[in-house]
């Protein structure tokens, strides 16, 4: 299995009648592409050019797979993956995207060129104006939802499809839906621990098997990296296990849990520096590393650690084996639950926005939430609707592309609870299994009955304090990231942004970070078991966004529109093209 870290881009130019020496000629293409050597697979009128990995098979296998089904071989392959295939006999071009979107592919037509790329900021996508609905997606919750792009007229395409492209625009075909769990309940729950214990050892087994040297875990306290420890010790793999740490550590913190845990099972823990002190640094990382369209990364310093240690493998712990315990029927809740939210939430900052600029932004972000809702109005359940709003959009669109950008730059990413056979397994079940990870919590204390001996982490252990970050680095601020002109600065100005952030003030009484701290516990203990009882069942809401929060992305937006961040990625892949004439 070899790891491929790299980002590949394609442009694709309507072929002229013309002769040309230079340039691939593929059906009704002339196609210039940029990617790293080993990214690309050749065999006799075809070529394939990935990013990510497969399991179970080599790329020529692959190429074996399309020989054999056509376009429709993607539904035999596992794995993370974004893919363009060229097939030179048959002239066509397909893009195709794995089962759950771990790697996104954009794509953009401009009078006939077609530009297709792993990149979100490729400079094809970024010389065009911001698309409205994804700017306030990013304003309002930190990243980019529902499939858009940051740019207009830049699609993210579609998970499980493949997609042709041809000049009169890209034809996409899904070849696997993701469906919520709709199963009868007629198996017990001993047998459906069973199958989810053979299938997840064997997704383990799948993507540690061929990994020559340590694999790295990034474990918290909760029940999922704690699993994937677990079942990659029972692989026998050789493991190194990392976490976060910032500053003094609660003894229920994720830092000392994780610590713990580590100890209970005799493999090497890091506690890595999430961050270092430098806030322009660590926007500058997020900026060139997630271009805006990403959640703000807290740890971008550990990450920057972490690369630079040369880790090869990466395995994490995202899942779709839970649902949320109590049945909420109102969509605004469901939505909130998983860090969707209205327009609204902006409401102490609309001051800043340019005139007309946050009635635009609202009535766009309005039309996407709307779209959002048409979509689960199929699902009668309830636990059915919030599973689709998590898959759909907080896993799609949040989670896995923060892993590619982030942890992805350095490493090759693992996700063995996303296996495609334990993915088939989930939709199978009824709701009820998933209702609080039930049934995998009961499936991993029947692989390991010694896995809860160290409690449940209560709180991170690693998030700094951005509030007093950027008023203790507010004049630099000022000074370097907003004295230089960008397009952002027609929806938020400069001079708005410095308002914004000299209104921040050294708080007295423990301050926003240990009151919001004071909060999160207070809403934890209210939506707890006991809490519900006593209370009643805990209404979700979209809390406002703060100040410094919403600071932290304008920043970052800003940074990777003015080239102020360091865009370019040489430390990620060699540019080389399949043809000489550039």
């Amino acid at each position: 299995m070899n790891p491929l870290r790299t980002d590949f881009s394609a442009i694709l130019i309507p072929r002229s009648d013309q002769p040309h020496s230079g340039p691939l000629h593929v059906g009704p293409w002339q196609l210039e592409l940029d990617a790293a050597p080993q990214s690309i697979h050749r065999q006799p009128g075809l070529t394939a050019v990935m990013k990510g990995q497969i399991y179970g098979m080599e790329v020529d296998d692959l190429l074996g797979l399309y020989r054999q089904h056509g376009p429709d071989f993607a539904l035999h392959i596992d794995g993370c993956f974004a893919l363009l295939l060229l097939d030179e006999t048959a002239g066509t071009v397909l893009a195709v995207t794995d089962r759950v979107g771990s790697h996104k592919l954009y794509a953009a037509q401009d009078a006939g060129r077609l530009t297709v790329s792993t990149r979100p900021g490729h400079p094809d996508f970024a010389r065009r104006p911001y698309d409205p609905a994804a700017l306030a997606s990013v304003l309002v919750g930190g990243a980019v939802l529902n499939n858009l792009s940051l740019y207009a007229g830049v699609q993210s395409l579609p998970r499980g499809s493949t997609h042709e492209l041809r000049p009169t625009g890209i034809r996409s075909r899904m070849y696997w839906e993701l469906r919520p769990p709709q199963g009868s309940g007629t198996r017990s729950d001993a047998e459906l621990q069973e199958e989810f214990a053979e299938l997840l050892q064997r997704s383990v087994r799948r993507r540690a098997g061929g990994i020559r040297g340590p694999v790295h875990l990034s474990l918290s306290g909760g029940h999922d990296s704690r699993g994937l420890l677990s079942l990659l010790a029972k692989a026998g793999s050789d493991i190194h296990t990392f976490s976060y740490t910032q500053g003094p550590q609660a003894r229920d913190s994720d830092t000392r849990v994780a610590d713990a845990l580590a100890a209970q099972y005799g493999v090497r823990h890091q506690a890595v520096q999430a961050y270092r002190g430098d806030l322009i640094s660590t926007l500058r990382r997020n900026a060139q590393w997630g271009g805006g369209v990403t959640h703000f990364c807290d740890e971008a310093d550990a990450w920057d650690t972490l690369t630079g240690q040369g880790i090869g493998h990466v395995f994490t712990g995202e899942e779709l084996h839970e649902v949320y315990p109590h049945a909420l029927t109102d969509v605004a809740e469901q939505f909130a639950q998983w860090g969707v939210f209205p327009f609204s939430v902006l409401e102490g900052l609309t001051g800043a926005f340019a005139p007309t600029q946050a009635g635009a932004l609202a009535d766009a972000w309005a039309a996407e939430l709307e779209q959002m809702r048409a979509q689960l109005v199929r699902y009668s359940s309830p636990y059915q609707q919030d599973f689709m709003v998590f898959s759909q959009q907080r896993q799609q669109h949040v989670l896995l592309p923060w892993r590619e950008r982030f942890a992805g730059r350095g490493a090759a990413v693992h996700l063995p609870y996303l296996d495609a056979e334990v993915l088939e397994f989930i939709q199978r079940l009824p709701t009820s299994a998933l209702v609080g990870k039930r049934l995998f919590r009961q499936t991993l204390r029947h692989l390991d009955p010694d896995l809860y001996r160290v409690p449940l982490a209560q709180s991170s252990g690693y998030l700094p304090d951005w509030h007093a970050e950027l008023i203790k680095h507010r004049a630099v601020i000022s000074e370097e990231l907003l004295s230089v002109p960008s397009r952002l600065d027609e929806v938020i100005s400069p001079q708005a942004i410095r308002a914004v952030l000299d209104g921040l003030r050294a708080p007295s009484g423990g301050g926003p970070h240990l009151r919001g701290q004071v909060r999160r516990t207070l809403g934890r203990v209210r939506r707890s078991q006991v809490g519900q009882r006593v209370f009643g069942q805990a209404r979700i809401r979209a809390a406002p966004v703060q100040p410094a929060t919403w600071l932290l992305r304008v920043l970052t937006l800003r940074l990777a529109d003015t080239g102020l961040a360091d865009t370019g990625h040489a430390a990620d892949w060699d540019a080389t093209r399949l043809d000489p004439q550039t």
